[in-house]
Formats: C-alpha cells, structure tokens, sequence
C-alpha cells in the first residue's frame, strides 16, 4: 500500500532522511500524494481494458465463455536529485548550518521541480524525466478522449457543469478525488461557486486553510524552482486537474525513498559533496484516476 512522505516519514529512523522529507511535503502535493514502493527499476501493471460478458442460461445448456481484457503497462523510476558544493573554508568560519542551509534550499527546489514535472513532465522532449499529466491528457484530445472535457469551446469563465462533469469522469473507488489548480484558477473557482455554496473551507492535519468544492480538497500548485509559473502561464487559458490518489489509481513511484549521502572534500577543489537523490515516478494505474477541464480562463467575471 503507497504512503503519503507524511505518512513514511514516521517509519524513518534516519535524521537527515526525516529532515529530507519534511521539506519536500511541504507542499500540498507530495504532502497528499501517495508513493508505491517498487522493487527493480520501474513498476510493471496490467490495466483494464474490459470485462468479461454475464448473462443467464437455461437448464442443461452452458454459459457463453467470455475474459475480461487486460493490457501491459510499464512506468520507470527516474534519477531524481543534485548536488551541492561548499566550500570548506565557509563551513570553518559559519559553522555546519551554513552546508545544511544549502541542502536544505536543494530539497525545496526538487519539491518545487517535482510539482511541475507532475503536470508538464515530457519524457519526449527530456528522456530522464517522467510524463506529467498534460502530456497524458493532451488538450489537444478534448471531444475525443473520455477524460479531457473542454470547459468551452474556447478560453472563457469557468463553467461548474463541465466541472462536475470532469469530476464524475474520474473513478474513485479505492481511492479520494482532489482538484489540482493554479492559484488564479482557485481564486476563480471560489468566486464561481460562493453563491451556490459548495465552496467551503477546512482546516489541514498541519493547520493550514483547504478550499473544498463539493467536497473534493483543491491542491494549489504555483510556480517552479525557477519561479516559472506551472499551471497558469497564461492565466487566460488555462486546465484544471481533477485526480484520484491512491495504490491502484494515481500514484507515484519510488525505490527506497529520499536518500542523503555525504560524498566528503572533492578532489579538485576544496569543497564538501553532499549529493540528494530520489528515484521517483509518476504511475497512472487506472486510465480514470485522472481527468482534465481544458479553456479556463480565470480572469474572465463571474
């Protein structure tokens, strides 16, 4: 059974893993997101494609022999991670801190990193990198696809019926349903559905406020490790995800989890190597564990 990093982080016994991982769930994403550990390099699944024909028959007379479909799957773990170089004469004079700061700033930026990946991950364009959703669900396939539905037929305001439409196409047993939006998308969205009162707000296991729209927690995801916006580049056009976390659904994929190695004084020149690794992936095991509401525009008025 996949693990949120919140959840794994209470079975680690390893300091600097614990610290590794409480800066990378700091975000709403790898703080919900479940991750199934594999064995090996990657993870091999059967999805199903149909099931098996049912039917009644008569006394002495056989029923009618029919399978269900399945079909072969495989996702791989990616090299996941960095390096971070300081000089010994800075540790000397500002004392370890100064070495745990960058480290500390390393993991932020997977996190951030990780959180664009997970929506624009293109292993076409970069082959060590996993496939995100808006490569999974391209826009391009709106009409075509049961699980990209088009919010108009183009950029407007935000239409709540093709909202539930895309939450009704995402199957959640086994698993829970979120919304995963840029802020602007979520601004949008609060100021859409105020007057049908199906926005509400919660309170998270850390404290911190949830927006929920008809029960379904929203995921805000903003900008990148370098301050690039991941989801509303261009505000007026953009998607919102509708997604199902869970072992058998949505899920990432790990081997081993976050590591932490201390590689000591490089040879070249006088600086300590910490190297921060993760062999990580995205894995789709339902084909409706994930839906997307294209032509958004979150600056149009309600």
């Amino acid at each position: 059974m996949g693990l949120s990093l919140v959840e794994a982080k209470k079975h680690s016994r390893n300091p600097q893993e614990i610290a590794i991982i409480t800066e990378l769930s700091a975000g709403p994403l790898l703080s919900t997101m479940p991750f199934r550990e594999v064995q090996g390099s990657g993870l091999f699944f059967k999805r199903e494609e149909s099931l098996g024909d049912v039917g009644f028959c008569s006394f002495n007379a056989g029923y009618t022999e029919s399978y269900a479909e399945v079909r072969q799957y495989s996702e791989a773990l990616k090299l996941f991670g960095g390096d971070i170089k300081v000089d010994r004469a800075i540790v000397e004079l500002e004392g370890p801190q100064a070495r745990a700061y960058q480290v500390q700033s390393k993991v932020r930026a997977m996190r951030l990193a990780f959180e664009s990946l997970f929506i624009n991950g293109d292993s076409n364009s970069t082959a060590a990198e996993f496939d995100g959703l808006s490569v999974r669900l391209p826009a391009a396939e709106a009409g075509n696809h049961s699980q990209i539905i088009a919010n108009s037929g183009s950029a407007a305001a935000l239409d709540l019926g093709k909202l539930d439409e895309a939450i009704d196409a995402v199957d959640a047993q086994g698993g829970r349903k979120y919304l995963v939006m840029s802020k602007s998308a979520r601004r949008h969205l609060s100021a859409s559905a105020r007057a049908s009162g199906q926005i509400d707000i919660e309170r998270t296991e850390f404290g911190y406020q949830q927006l929920t729209y008809g029960g379904l927690p929203v995921l805000e995801i903003d900008r990148d490790h370098k301050n690039v916006a991941i989801l509303d580049s261009d505000p007026t056009d953009q998607s919102i995800y509708v997604v199902s976390f869970g072992n058998d659904h949505l899920t990432g994929i790990q081997n081993g989890g976050p590591q932490v190695r201390d590689l000591g004084e490089a040879t070249d020149a006088p600086v300590l190597v910490t190297r921060v690794e993760w062999f990580c992936g995205l894995a789709m095991i339902n084909g409706r564990s994930c839906a997307r509401l294209t032509n958004v525009d979150a600056t149009a008025s309600v």
